[in-house]
């Protein structure tokens, strides 16, 4: 297959992240699910939404205080078979859906600080 642009190992992790979530992700969601640095995301980012893989859009609420606006990207249906033949390709088989992680209990109030991220 012909891609018009270079499909490194984090081109593939970026497009497994989208492929398991089924939905749009902000930047930096991409970055945790790919497990790269946000620097390394946003050149495929752009790159994928250049190929036509990729649109994106702004977040249109007021973002919390302190927080800039996110921009969300997802597959578009040409970007969505493209990626999954790529993956295929590349790594044999198509990524899976993690199972969901469980949550640390509550010991003595002590994670109560922390509780509310999850």
């Amino acid at each position: 297959m012909r891609t018009p642009f270079r499909i490194t190992s984090a081109t593939l992790d970026v497009l497994e992240a989208f492929l398991v979530s089924g939905e749009e992700l902000h930047g930096f969601a991409v970055a945790k699910a790919a497990g790269k640095p946000t620097g390394s995301i946003y050149p495929i980012l752009a790159r994928l939404e250049q190929a036509g893989w990729l649109d994106s859009h702004w977040e249109t609420e007021h973002p919390e205080e302190g927080r800039p606006r996110r921009r969300f990207y997802f597959l578009t249906p040409t970007g969505a078979e493209e990626a999954r033949s790529v993956v295929i390709e590349r790594r044999g088989q198509l990524p899976t859906r993690a199972p969901a992680q469980p949550r640390p209990k509550l010991a003595f109030g002590f994670l109560t600080r922390w509780a509310g991220a999850w």
